[in-house]
């Protein structure tokens, strides 16, 4: 407990240590994700992917020390304010206030779009899978809704903490320069001048960083108890029947991605396959054969309708009768049986049949494996041709005057982390 008698006549009492670190903390990490929020949409690629994850971790950090932050402020006075108006007090109490529901609200509705979406996961800082739990397991359309409503919601409260930025900051400098109050210096003892110290040292840092940790492991204990299996199911509508004497991999969905490369007007452009199950066995100890195929299936499954190229104008399309005509062929399905032949020991090549929009299309896929222990790490890439899959036949493959035009060519990108069942 600080000694009241024992401060300096005529300066301000300053918050806690706690208060002042967890509010730099806060306030920087928002400015950040405001930031990053304006130009990730323009990434591409694996850099997007990177910074949406980073966007989304932070975000949840927000949260998290936004709960500490509230039961620290509510076991600990803060210092009393220095004489102003009544009006310029009832301005800074509201603006704190509209803060503090901030502060929840805004990385709040961000976890729920992004639990909605189907994208990508949301890892937290690559260790956990952490979304809110229930909202995954909604159908599709439920799901697609929230990810919109909440989208829209969150983009706005972005912009109103831009607003009460620019209030809380023009307060601040009034304070500072104009009515020299000292009011800046108790958050920021030091730097913008002295302070007489905090009221009383504080209380209760194991419940503010308690009940932190007690949101994330609750969310995070439910997420894990409520997720999907790892493997894909053992057998789905459509699919064969298949005997295979080869061990079973359970794909790590988190990790794996499913995407394509294509240009649109000659520029180049990347999708994301964002929801798909897979079903593989495979006999990685085989013996190097060209000619005779290792033991195993394989069946991707992937509901054409969830494709995102990050340009909503090319989304909107996808789905439409002469793209994947999804309200009669909501799937595509790649399916391989017997025809995975080891060529090296660590270079594949799958021989399967594409089932696409009702027809079978036969596709080989060369791919690298790599073990290390019981994970397995698979890549390959293949290049479609869009136009004979009877992808957008009403678009021309090559520029043809002012028209649109989107290449022929499609790669097909696949990176998969697997564990041996």
């Amino acid at each position: 407990m600080t000694d009241a008698a024992t401060q300096p006549a005529g300066l301000q009492q300053r918050y806690t240590a706690v208060a002042i670190a967890l509010h730099w903390a806060i306030a920087l990490m928002i400015l950040g994700l405001i930031a990053v929020g304006w130009i990730m949409g323009d990434l591409e690629g694996p850099a997007q992917y990177s910074v949406v994850q980073l966007h989304k971790s932070f975000g949840i950090t927000v949260l998290l020390l936004s709960v500490a932050r509230i039961v620290w402020r509510l076991m600990n006075r803060p210092p009393a304010e220095p004489p102003m108006p009544k009006w310029q007090s009832f301005v800074s109490r509201a603006v704190h206030l509209l803060f503090y529901i901030l502060i929840i609200a805004m990385p709040l509705t961000g976890w729920i779009m992004a639990s909605a979406s189907g994208d990508a996961p949301t890892r937290y800082f690559g260790l956990v899978d952490i979304r809110l739990p229930g909202i995954p397991t909604l159908d599709a359309a439920t799901r697609e809704g929230l990810e919109e409503g909440f989208e829209q919601v969150h983009g706005n409260l972005a912009w109103v903490m831009i607003g009460l930025l620019v209030l809380h900051v023009a307060g601040a400098v009034k304070h500072h320069f104009i009515d020299k109050d000292g009011l800046l210096a108790r958050m920021a003892p030091g730097v913008f001048g002295r302070t007489a110290g905090p009221p009383d040292d504080g209380q209760g840092a194991f419940w503010a960083a308690g009940a932190a940790a007690l949101v994330f492991a609750t969310v995070a204990g439910l997420s894990f108890a409520s997720a999907p299996p790892v493997a894909g199911p053992a057998t789905t509508e459509g699919e064969s029947e298949v005997v295979s004497n080869a061990p079973a991999w359970g794909v790590d969905y988190g990790k794996s991605r499913l995407g394509f490369r294509f240009t649109y007007m000659g520029r180049p452009y990347e999708g994301a396959f964002p929801e798909w199950t897979a079903r593989v066995h495979l006999d990685t100890d085989a013996e190097t054969n060209e000619h005779i195929p290792a033991d195993g299936y394989v069946r991707v499954a992937i509901p054409v309708g969830k494709i995102t190229t990050g340009e909503p104008q090319f989304d909107d399309s996808l789905g439409q009768g002469d793209w994947f005509d999804v309200g009669k062929h909501p799937e595509a399905v790649f399916e391989v049986k017997g025809g995975i032949y080891k060529l090296t020991e660590r270079t594949y090549e799958a021989t399967g049949v594409l089932r696409i929009k009702g027809e079978d299309i036969p596709v080989r896929l060369p791919f690298t494996l790599d073990i290390d222990g019981t994970t397995a790490t698979m890549h390959g890439e293949v290049t479609l041709r869009r136009l004979d899959l009877g992808i957008g036949g009403a678009t021309a493959a090559e520029p043809e005057g002012d028209a649109e035009w989107v290449g022929n060519d499609v790669t097909v990108v696949i990176d998969i982390i697997a564990t041996r069942q």
